[in-house]
């Protein structure tokens, strides 16, 4: 029961800087407006955040290797322009996201799966869509508002804790790495 204890939730993911992510807020609080999403739970603007990899509860031991490997990544920057959003119907999400990842993007995300794979075992990468979940619960708005598009400029991924609480889930950036 001990290292189920020291086991952390984790996930890497891009986190946006200040002016994004009140962009983002933004464009979440335009879509509020809608009918259809009165009843839907928005997302904490502090929470706005695109998932590259979720990795689920890993030991000290696994979070200390992922660090050291995640400092061997060599990615560029880039810039992402949020430009569309989308409805996963599943979950009951709504979404922002952009209708084409830049190359750079990409290999960042091979970059750190690769990485990832070094230290937990049999990890294999869902197909990555990068999107901001802004609702949840929601009902699908069968069309919002245009919105105008935000140019996201990556220039660093996180390692990012997640806390699930009664109240709702607690993100705390753990470790950045800069993009070259």
């Amino acid at each position: 029961m001990a290292d189920r204890e020291q086991r952390k939730r984790l996930f890497l993911a891009l986190w946006p800087d200040e002016i994004t992510r009140q962009q983002l807020a933004a464009v979440q609080q335009q879509f509020s407006n809608n009918e259809r999403l009165q009843q839907a739970k928005p997302v904490p603007v502090e929470n706005l955040h695109i998932t590259m990899h979720f990795l689920g509860a890993v030991s000290a031991d696994v979070h200390a290797a992922l660090e050291e490997a995640l400092t061997t990544i060599h990615a560029r920057g880039c810039s992402l322009v949020i430009d569309r959003w989308g409805y996963f119907p599943r979950p009951k999400v709504l979404w922002l996201g952009a209708q084409s990842s830049p190359e750079p993007l990409i290999e960042l995300v091979a970059q750190t799966e690769s990485a990832i794979q070094q230290c937990i075992e049999g990890y294999e990468q869902n197909r990555f869509v990068p999107h901001i979940t802004v609702f949840r619960k929601a009902r699908h708005p069968v069309e919002v508002e245009q919105f105008q598009p935000i140019d996201w400029s990556i220039d660093r991924f996180a390692l990012v804790e997640s806390d699930t609480r009664p109240e709702g889930a607690v993100y705390t950036v753990l470790k950045e790495w800069v993009l070259g």
